[in-house]
């Protein structure tokens, strides 16, 4: 993976990049290794996550190389399924004041996990056993914070139709308790939250129209939520789809007139930029933009 995303931005370089996002929406996590070399790619060198195991030790994963791949502007974008070394890589980007994290809170998985497999090479059953998952170690970031059930909050949070109290680390059963551990020592890249106030303000007024799109809708899931009952007359059902349909269409005439272009009467006539709109990284683009605007985000270095 941080092998696929060097060679990203090795060309992104070449063409003179000012901006980058790490999209990492819907990514549930893979290697610890994988999150420690990717964060890499953005830091010259030093602690990226702790792990403590059960008897209470702690190690550090380091970025050791001293090289940094890409040095700009850097936002990235998560969401509430956004778990693991997703979110390992995320804390330590916030924590070095490296990038601006937009999205939702993430998942809350701040364990480590084995599978032992219960069957024996003497068995005689003809079905296999299954296997036990021990969990033998947490995560922490490198400010002493575990990511265990809190995940990352964002510096700017977008909305979301997912209750949060219904999905994440925390809904399993006999899942660990947040707790923390000591700090680790490393360089942030200087303070910014004078800067995050400055992009909430330009944030929020931009979102007045696309978002409240959003908000309708979430609105809308959690009514339908909690109707318990579906219509069997078609009548009713061509009807509400209808209604959806001409929703769509007075949002994307809208949409286009903001843009400057004409407006359809069709949805299938809608151009081909914009027959998969999504508003959540369009924002993300503007934020980074205005990091621009703003000057360089994260410089000179300081020891914390």
């Amino acid at each position: 993976m941080h092998k696929d995303v060097r060679k990203a931005i090795d060309s992104l370089n070449e063409q003179g990049v000012q901006g980058v996002i790490v999209d990492l929406r819907g990514n549930g996590g893979g290697s610890l290794s994988e999150a420690t070399l990717l964060s890499g790619l953005f830091i010259d060198k030093g602690p990226v996550v702790q792990i403590r195991d059960g008897a209470g030790r702690i190690r550090l994963e380091k970025d050791v190389d001293g090289k940094v791949f890409y040095d700009g502007p850097l936002t990235v974008l998560v969401d509430r399924f956004s778990a693991s070394a997703s979110e390992i890589f995320a804390a330590a980007m916030q924590d070095y004041n490296r990038a601006l994290i937009l999205g939702e809170q993430t998942f809350g998985k701040g364990t480590v996990q084995q599978h032992r497999p219960l069957g024996r090479i003497y068995d005689l059953y003809e079905n296999p056993l299954g296997s036990v998952q021990f969990t033998i170690a947490k995560f922490y970031r490198i400010n002493g914070g575990s990511t265990q059930h809190k995940g990352v909050i964002p510096d700017i949070l977008f909305p979301s139709v997912i209750e949060h109290a219904d999905w994440g680390e925390s809904q399993e059963e006999n899942a660990l308790p947040w707790d923390s551990i000591a700090r680790a020592n490393y360089m942030t890249f200087g303070e910014n939250k004078n800067t995050i106030k400055g992009l909430k303000d330009l944030h929020n007024q931009r979102i007045k129209k696309e978002f409240n799109y959003i908000y309708e809708d979430v609105e809308r899931y959690k009514i339908k939520k909690e109707d318990k009952t579906i219509s069997l007359v078609e009548t009713e059902r061509l009807k509400e789809k209808s209604e959806i349909e001409q929703r769509n269409l007075k949002r994307t005439n809208e949409r286009l007139a903001r843009l400057g272009l004409e407006k359809v009467e069709n949805l299938d006539d809608l151009p081909e930029e914009l027959e998969t709109v999504d508003p959540f990284l369009e924002e993300a683009a503007n934020i980074t933009y205005d990091v621009l605007t703003m000057g360089k985000y994260a410089i000179n270095s300081k020891k914390n």
